[in-house]
This record gives structure tokens, sequence and C-alpha cells, in this order.
């Protein structure tokens, strides 16, 4: 089972690395980063925090559209083009599948986090400055959330088709970050059952604030290394779920 997941996912990063949208998103996010040394030097003094603060939301954003525009096509692209029948031909499961795609993908979304780091500290360095250990240690929970939110859109995909999938991942990725002003809302409101959906909808889905350390990165500020392996471990917890369910869909779903 081990090594087929490994088949599948190499296959599946052979297959992302010929993806177009995946090179575009990529320059895309380089630019970004690039251009934050030009956008730093509008301001006076801190330039630090601009080229931080725009650099690392350029990696998480362009790292989510890649998770969620090229992770739905994983499977429900492969069943709206009929591929996937192929694959399935052989000896391999549907939970396994759905297991080796997410693990490609995951590679995949590693490897760009990665490189965007490291064109953000060439970046940093130019400026005359160096990438700090928080800045790194941000730089690892957006690679948590990305792999949450690559989970999500495999859970979608598992029994959507690509667009809806889509639609249904980038709104849990924005109401991700809304959570913590969604619970203060119903904190304040007078309604019971405001108060009521708002904490079971806090409590049900990922507060991805919980992932953010963009601001500590770009004001230079130390972080607790327990909340950073409190935060991964929470992360990647729920994705583990997602993934589960995902799977457990995917094996019920009628191909035909």
């Amino acid at each position: 089972m081990v090594s087929t997941v490994a088949v599948l996912a190499w296959n599946t990063v052979r297959e992302l690395v010929r993806n177009k949208l995946l090179y575009n998103l990529f320059l895309f996010a380089a630019l970004l980063i690039a251009s934050s040394m030009f956008v730093a030097q509008l301001t006076i003094g801190q330039w630090d925090r601009i080229i931080l603060d725009q650099g690392l939301a350029a990696i998480e954003v362009v790292g989510a559209l890649v998770a969620v525009l090229i992770g739905v096509n994983l499977i429900a692209g492969e069943i709206e083009r009929k591929t996937i029948f192929a694959t399935l031909a052989k000896p391999v499961s549907r939970g396994v599948f759905v297991v080796g795609r997410y693990f490609g993908l995951l590679a995949v979304l590693v490897v760009n986090v990665a490189v965007m780091l490291a064109l953000l500290a060439v970046v940093l360095h130019l400026a005359g400055y160096a990438l700090s250990l928080t800045a790194l240690e941000a730089g690892l929970l957006i690679g948590v959330e990305l792999a949450l939110v690559a989970s999500v859109a495999t859970l979608f995909s598992s029994f959507s088709t690509p667009i809806l999938a889509a639609g249904f991942s980038i709104s849990f990725f924005l109401i991700g970050h809304l959570l913590g002003d969604l619970r203060a809302f119903g904190d304040r409101s007078k309604s019971g059952l405001a108060r009521a959906l708002t904490h079971f909808s806090y409590r049900l889905l990922p507060d991805l604030e919980l992932l953010n350390l963009k601001s500590q990165a770009a004001s230079q500020l130390p972080v607790d290394p327990g909340f950073v392996l409190r935060s991964a471990g929470y992360g990647l917890a729920y994705a583990a779920v997602l993934l589960v369910l995902a799977t457990l869909i995917f094996r019920r779903r009628d191909l035909k």
C-alpha cells in the first residue's frame, strides 16, 4: 500500500510539473516577492517589514490558489475526463488513489513554499536584511495551512465537480481566516441562536488564523516554539481528518 501511494504521488508530481497553470502562479508569486523591494522604497524605513509582509502574503495566497485550482482537478477533473478508470482498473483502491494524489500535490506545495522562501531571503539580503527565525516559522505554518487547504480541495473534489469544488474550497479558505471575527460577532449578538451558530461554526471549521504568523514575522517578534508546534499539530490533524473523510466518500461514489 505504501509503495502504491508513493508511485501515485510521484506520478502526480510528474503530471503537475507539466502544468502551465502551476508555472504561471509560481511566476506571479515570484513577481510579487521581487516587487516588494520596490514597494518598500516608497516608504521611510522598515523596508524589511514591507518585504516580509508582502512576500509571506504572496506565498500564502498563491500557494492556496495552487492547492485549490490544481488540487480539485486531481480527482474531479480525472472523473470528468474519464481518465480515472484506467488507474482504478489496476490493483489500486479508491482510498489509495485519493491519498496518493493528495501527497503528490502536497510535495509540490512544499517545494513551492521552500523556493518562495529562498527567493524572499534573496530579496531581503539585497535590501540589507536577513530572514529571521520567526519568518521561517511563519513559512512553516504557511506550509501546514496549504496542506490543510489541499485536503479541503481533495474532500470537495471527491464528491463534486471541479468548479463547485474550487468555489467551496476558496470559501472555506476565506471563512477560516474570518472565524475569529465571526466568533466576536456572535459574542456581541443579542440573539441566542446567532451565538450558538457562530460558536458551532468556530468549533467545526478550522481557524486558519492560528497558522498566521505574518504580522509577527514582519515585526520581528519572537514566537513561542510551543505555539508553533501546537498550531502545526492542529492544522495537520485537521488535514488528516478531512483526508480520511475524502477517502470514505470517494469509496462510495458512483463514477458512472
